[in-house]
């Protein structure tokens, strides 16, 4: 049975093992980090240098209009009105793009699977149990003493965008199809009538997959990631990684969208979160068992 991704709607795989959902269309996939970056300014607020800062209910209030008739709640929230943030067209003209490498060298954070719990920690993207902030301390000491700026997660910002176009352009594609987040608007762009930053402009933040119109290269990223996925067949992903315009790791055949975490880790912090649940339910008057076994 062959499913057919593009017709089902059903790009990108939230589920299960990544090679596995693109394997009728592609035997080679590769993670690829949204980079972070430095440009020719300092920055001018304390929010750390990223795109979104978590605000306060009455903060909320006045940048949501729907907030004013709602009564206060317990939620994180977050705004993308740092205004500090580079323009794509500051980016392109003097962004220097910083590796995870480069981050994890200076940071003092272990590896990528480190740096991306860190990342989905600081925008809030993941339950309790699952945030590491200490993680994510340690990344922000180092980015905002170097004025390393983050990446934004779910969409492809204007250094990936460029890596794109030349990407296509390297293996000689030049028909190329763009569909937002949830496959309502679909346009086919000529690379040949496009510079890499006219290009990057036609692609938006929503922009969720982008491919050559023969479907023989794809790019897809989802909504709250910090990377995305490259997939091809394994000649021309080797042409990719050849010309270096990516940082990140070939998939595996046990790759899942949830790479950072080890094998039973998410599991493992499941059953915690579920264990701390049923505590709390329970009447303060009961005995509570697991205190005789300290």
């Amino acid at each position: 049975f062959m499913s057919d991704i593009f017709t089902d709607k059903n790009i990108y795989p939230h589920e299960g093992k990544i090679k596995d959902h693109f394997k009728d269309f592609y035997n080679s996939v590769f993670v690829a980090f949204l980079p972070f970056f430095q440009v020719d300014r300092q920055p001018t607020n304390e929010t750390h240098l990223k795109k979104s800062k978590q605000i306060t209910y009455e903060e909320a209030k006045e940048e949501i209009e729907v907030l004013k008739d709602i009564p206060p709640f317990n939620a994180n929230i977050f705004s993308y009105s740092n205004e500090d943030y580079p323009t794509d067209e500051e980016i392109y003209n003097s962004g220097k793009p910083i590796t995870w490498d480069t981050i994890l060298k200076g940071s003092g954070l272990a590896d990528y699977s480190e740096l991306n719990k860190a990342l989905r920690t600081s925008i809030g993207a993941v339950r309790q149990i699952f945030q590491r902030p200490e993680l994510t301390d340690k990344l922000n000491t180092y980015t905002d003493r170097q004025n390393i700026w983050h990446p934004t997660e779910g969409s492809f910002g204007i250094l990936s965008k460029i890596a794109i176009y030349k990407t296509f352009k390297l293996l000689g594609k030049n028909q190329i199809t763009v569909s937002d987040e949830f496959y309502e608007t679909t346009s086919i762009l000529e690379l040949d009538t496009l510079s890499d930053f006219a290009f990057s402009e036609k692609v938006s933040y929503n922009d969720y997959y982008v491919y050559s119109a023969d479907k023989e290269v794809l790019f897809t990223i989802e909504w709250d990631s910090f990377f995305f996925l490259i997939a091809a067949d394994s000649e021309k992903m080797q042409q990719t990684i050849k010309a270096n315009l990516f940082e990140g790791f070939l998939c595996n055949d046990k790759t899942q969208h949830t790479w950072e975490y080890k094998e039973g880790e998410l599991q493992a912090l499941l059953d915690i979160e579920e264990k701390q649940k049923s505590q709390t339910k329970q009447p303060t008057t009961q005995k509570q068992w697991w205190k005789f076994w300290k």
